[in-house]
């Protein structure tokens, strides 16, 4: 008979998304993911799979946060609205004390270069997305004439992808922090230049 589980699995999953996203997949430890999730190494194993399946599932977590500000983005006036509410979410999540807002797992797995195959799969699928989602709201403001720039919008969202990245970086040198919502000022003026 097996035994009844007294936790919230997406609740798990969040601290383990957190976790993983701070220190990174090589970086975080079994040990530290008990920890950060109050479940022993058996219950993790027996629950989620290996570390690799663990992270997997934190990836799409972490994804997920997205959804609300994602939704807001369809809604939002024009393509140049939705893209400065995107910027909004990020800055917010760079300017927060806590190191897990601050911390992207997606940018950290690619930039750590985790070899397993799903997981280097699965990563440039979420960054590939990011992508596609500001990619297509260029598209749409070019429409509306909200993004005056007409240069190719694949190229523009490479600039807006390299932007947030540096912005990621930049609030983890202190003095920074107070400069992210000017630099995201500027970047999106660069969408005005006819």
């Amino acid at each position: 008979m097996s035994r009844e589980r007294h936790f919230d699995e997406a609740e798990v999953l969040e601290k383990a998304a957190d976790t993983f996203a701070v220190h990174g997949f090589s970086g975080t430890s079994v040990a530290m993911l008990s920890e950060a999730t109050g479940l022993g190494k058996q219950s993790l194993y027996n629950t989620f799979g290996d570390k690799e399946a663990l992270y997997l599932k934190a990836i799409e977590c972490a994804a997920a946060r997205y959804s609300a500000t994602v939704a807001r983005m369809g809604a939002a006036a024009s393509g140049r609205a939705a893209l400065e509410l995107f910027f909004e979410h990020v800055t917010t999540l760079c300017e927060s004390s806590r190191p897990s807002e601050n911390a992207c797992i997606v940018s950290a797995g690619l930039l750590e270069g985790v070899e397993a195959a799903n997981v280097q799969a699965l990563l440039e699928r979420k960054w590939n997305g990011t992508h596609e989602l500001l990619r297509s709201n260029i598209e749409r403001g070019q429409k509306d004439k909200s993004v005056r720039n007409l240069a190719p919008s694949i190229e523009l969202a490479d600039m807006l992808m390299s932007i947030m990245s540096g912005l990621r970086v930049a609030a983890r040198v202190e003095e920074s922090r107070g400069r992210l919502q000017k630099t995201v000022q500027l970047a999106l003026r660069l969408l005005d230049v006819a």
